[in-house]
């Protein structure tokens, strides 16, 4: 069979190992790679063998010849590179975190079923041997009921750049504007660790509820630049109780880089747990009762590589595969909603999150019902928002309506772990960061109609003392969801806006309308 061509959208690091273990894939070519800077781009092709040499994404995804790619650039931009590859017709393996966010996820998910194309996230460890057996282990009852986890993956990095290069003026960890910090880069690996542990535990009939967890706890230590340098994690998942860690700027060696796997009757030791290369299964007592020892053939890439041209075959074969059983789909959505809801705990959010909302494509003309409807007068855009959660904090959803030049357009999102008052926050920015988006609409008077008093009030009373205050409240304590009221502030400011509160549930059209979308967005995050 004709060998898969391969492109790689990226020339770093990761790339290079990468690229070392595709050169040995007899199923695989060396194509192309694509590098925004030429000199990076070029002397990676040479070193590791690619025939062509791009200096930006969009020419290699245009490539006909190039079969599969492999996304290895900084997380902010996974869900939009996954996409447009998906469109161009190709095969996609992209780096872990697949994404930013549930949401990016979800789309990129949605494109995968319109285009029947082939997506895997690159989580190597999942296609790891060794972290494989520690699975069959925990499935056949090795180590009895499993009562507890512990994973560790602390490394410790500076802030200086990686690369002279003026796009990345720090090292990306340390970069909130490239979705840098611990969680998403490795952080992720104690998490998939702990929800594969369970998931092999339970079995494959196990429903979605019970393979989420149903206490999430964290705490970090944020550095300078806002990412977060260091996270403990607390999972609940059942009976077992998951204790992760992960940090870029503390370090020990070989200590904090290990999982145990607990159970009533003995325990599983991964040393270096998400590249394992030997695993030991000890009993109550102390004494070995099994291991397994798989030392990579290259240096570890080669498994998930094997694996997505595994797929590939069985598609040229006639079979339609969209994703791999041993990395399903699900199993990155599940990873991915568990570090959002991380991450709301921390309080980290990043900067593109708020501010890069796009409009929906599907539009419809506004028709004028007296009493009724609010048709957007010129010079003027008229907003609704709308906001919730199930559970308080649970999953959540938001939703608005902007009326601008005639026409009525929508957007919606959510959130797996969340409240109601920082959903009614994340539909105002919405709507504002649209708005600030359009070069016509911002400088026009901007009235936004919304049911929540807690946001109105918030925006055009309280936020002044708040801030006079040290962002502390009446009672002298620190106020909730800081990070969303500066985004909406700042919007505030530089927009012509008219906060009016409208009763909810009162049967306004545009405000029912909101309410559908939030509702829609909850049951969507509660899956």
């Amino acid at each position: 069979m004709e060998k898969i061509k391969w492109g790689i959208v990226g020339a770093g690091r990761i790339a290079a190992s990468f690229a070392e273990a595709l050169r040995a894939s007899t199923d695989s070519e060396c194509y192309a790679v694509a590098s925004r800077n030429k000199v990076r781009g070029d002397d990676f092709s040479k070193k590791w063998g690619f025939q062509k040499s791009y200096f930006d994404y969009e020419s290699l995804l245009a490539d006909p010849e190039v079969d599969a790619v492999y996304i290895a650039t900084p997380h902010m931009n996974h869900a939009s590179l996954s996409i447009a590859a998906l469109k161009a017709g190709k095969a996609v393996l992209c780096e872990k975190a697949a994404t930013v966010n549930a949401k990016e996820l979800q789309n990129v998910y949605q494109v995968v079923n319109e285009t029947k194309g082939l997506y895997m996230e690159a989580m190597w460890t999942k296609f790891n041997p060794t972290f494989r057996k520690a699975l069959e282990w925990v499935a056949s009852g090795r180590i009895g009921k499993l009562k507890a986890i512990y994973a560790d993956f602390c490394i410790a990095r500076t802030a200086d750049a990686v690369y002279r290069d003026p796009e990345y003026p720090m090292n990306r960890l340390y970069d909130i504007n490239l979705a840098g910090g611990a969680l998403l880069d490795v952080g992720i690996y104690p998490v998939t660790c702990a929800l594969s542990m369970v998931e092999a535990a339970l079995g494959g009939d196990a429903a979605e509820v019970q393979l989420f967890p149903e206490k999430i706890e964290a705490t970090a230590r944020m550095t300078d630049t806002g990412v977060d340098a260091f996270d403990s994690i607390s999972l609940k998942i059942g009976d077992v109780v998951a204790s992760l860690s992960c940090s870029i700027d503390t370090e020990c060696g070989s200590v904090l880089k290990e999982a145990r796997i607990v159970g009533t009757e003995g325990t599983i030791i991964l040393p270096f747990f998400w590249m394992a290369q030997e695993a030991q299964l000890i009993s109550l007592d102390e004494k070995l009762v099994d291991s397994c020892s798989q030392p990579f053939a290259v240096n570890g890439y080669e498994y998930e590589i094997a694996e997505f041209c595994k797929c590939i075959k069985t598609r040229r074969a006639g079979l339609l595969v969209k994703e791999s059983l041993l990395h399903t789909h699900a199993q990155s959505l599940r990873v991915i909603k568990v570090l959002d809801a991380i991450r709301s705990r921390i309080g980290l959010v990043y900067p593109f999150e708020n501010s890069g909302y796009v409009i929906k494509d599907e539009t419809q003309v506004v028709k004028e019902v007296p009493g009724k409807e609010v048709k957007s007068k010129p010079n003027m855009v008229t907003v609704y928002t709308d906001g919730g959660c199930s559970g308080n904090p649970g999953p959540g959803g938001w939703g608005c309506v902007i009326l601008a030049d005639g026409m009525e357009y929508t957007v919606s999102g959510g959130e797996t772990m969340t409240t109601n008052n920082r959903m009614e926050l994340s539909a105002a920015i919405a709507a504002l960061s649209a708005i600030d988006q359009n070069e016509v609409w911002r400088t026009q008077s901007i009235t936004v109609h919304i049911d929540s008093q807690y946001v109105k009030n918030g925006i055009t009373s309280w936020i002044k003392s708040w801030q006079r205050n040290g962002w502390r409240n009446s009672e002298k304590q620190p106020v909730k969801n800081r990070d969303l009221w500066e985004v909406l502030d700042e919007l505030n400011k530089k927009l012509n806006v008219t906060w009016k509160w409208v009763k909810g549930h009162a049967g306004n059209k545009y405000n029912e309308m909101c309410d559908a979308m939030a509702t829609q967005e909850v049951m969507k995050y509660s899956r």
